[in-house]
């Protein structure tokens, strides 16, 4: 009979191994460990679409100029992006649907949520092109706005450097002043921690550059979401990427290209739902099963990325803790072993005083990953928190590597409809 497996990668919270025989769970409230979930703030959003329960996904309507000064390849990265974004579910609890328009006027802006400015020959060409009154209009009165190189140019307050004659732009970013860049080609922008928050994931990524503005700021509105990493513009440390508000709407500019190679459509629909400011479902009081899964696969990615879990994912609307999260994984397993598709309640869940243990590399088999599951039930009810770590067959595994591990056989039965015989670690 063929055996099937789940493959985790424990060792992202550096423990080391040691072994034991029970099952037992274990807590140990004397050792000083502070856990990751307490400092890290990133929210990723999980919203399931599968059931009657959960709010349908909200739509962002967005309008890509493609007039005079567009580049076309530009245009068409913007729309491949948001079709990837749309099909793999990148911003779960979003959808986009888009269209092109060769003028800009309100009457064609009033159908939208957000204008793309997208990357073209200057930022003065768009200037000269471009109705600047509907498109001040149009953001002051609550809508978004995304320009990406000579739209970000355009968009902000002032543009000077690089020997051209200073000039104006729209102003859609008051607070954001650009200078001139001469440089082509990728280089790696670093993100901040207003930018983590937003994004769903931190440190150094590589982006496309094609002359985009760096950017600083002018007032106290601006916040900086990216900055270039090193000195291939000129201006290691200016802000790549930033965010501003405009009367009740709100305005991201880039210097960098999300839409084009190495493509991040993630980063392109996350970018958009900010500046678009489209309300989030209402909270919820109770979660579906695949609501958990969709946030279990959620978790899982993040921790792949960042060898560390997020605080909170935010479930239709409400953000739910690790803590939360794991209540609801073990509730999950444990309705899917019992054959039941029961909602569970969301439950106030404090976090663990530590985290700490050490085990072997092994098979945890189901009848003992089953009654683990039980176990850290029984606890969270009777103590209000997760354990510390707890003991198994293949020694004490720790809270993070838990919350893993349940995320990952959670997000196995979501693809296969069935739980695997056994978990190795």
């Amino acid at each position: 009979m063929l055996i099937f497996g789940i493959t985790l990668t424990l060792n992202i919270y550096d423990v080391s191994a040691a072994s034991t025989t029970t099952t037992n769970i274990k807590n140990q409230s004397s050792t000083q460990y502070q856990t990751t979930t307490a400092t890290q703030s990133t929210t990723l959003k999980t919203t399931s679409t599968t059931s009657s329960s959960t709010s349908t996904p909200k739509t962002i309507k967005v309008l890509i100029y493609n007039g005079n000064g567009a580049i076309t390849s530009y245009v068409t990265g913007i729309k491949t992006a948001l079709t990837s974004a749309n099909t793999n579910n990148l911003v779960p609890g979003y959808r986009f649907t888009y269209a092109t328009s060769g003028s800009i006027t309100t009457s064609i802006l009033s159908n939208y949520d957000l204008l793309v400015m997208p990357g073209g020959s200057s930022g003065r060409t768009y200037i000269s092109s471009v109705s600047s009154s509907a498109i001040k209009n149009f953001v002051s009165s609550g809508n978004g706005y995304l320009g990406i190189c000579a739209g970000a140019y355009a968009g902000s307050y002032y543009v000077n450097g690089g020997g051209i004659t200073p000039y104006y732009g729209w102003g859609v970013a008051p607070d954001v002043r650009c200078k001139v860049v001469t440089h082509e080609g990728t280089l790696p922008v670093t993100i901040t921690s207003a930018g983590s928050q937003l994004l769903g994931f931190s440190g150094t990524i590589t982006m496309a550059h094609y002359n985009g503005p760096a950017m600083y700021a002018s007032g106290s509105g601006m916040t900086t979401f990216a900055t270039y990493a090193d000195s291939s513009t000129g201006y290691k440390g200016y802000a790549a990427i930033v965010g501003d508000t405009y009367g009740s709407g709100r305005t991201v500019l880039s210097g960098v290209h999300p839409e084009l190679t190495p493509q991040n459509p993630s980063l392109l629909a996350k970018l958009i739902v900010w500046a678009a400011n489209v309300p989030q479902s209402t909270p919820t009081n109770t979660v579906t099963m695949s609501q958990i899964n969709s946030a279990a696969k959620t978790v899982r990615t993040y921790v792949d990325t960042n060898k560390k879990l997020p605080s909170y994912v935010t479930i239709s609307g409400t953000q739910v803790s690790m803590p939360q999260v794991l209540y609801l994984l073990t509730s999950d397993l444990l309705n899917v072993n019992s054959g039941s598709t029961a909602s569970i309640a969301l439950k106030t869940v404090n976090a663990p005083t530590a985290s700490t243990g050490t085990f072997s590399h092994g098979n945890i088999l189901e009848t003992e990953y089953i009654k683990i599951a039980n176990n850290i039930k029984t606890y969270i009810n009777t103590y209000g928190r997760p354990p510390n770590y707890v003991s198994t067959s293949l020694g004490n595994i720790p809270y993070e590597s838990v919350v893993y591990m349940y995320c990952k056989l959670m997000e196995f039965y979501s693809t296969n409809k069935r739980l695997p015989n056994y978990v190795s670690m």
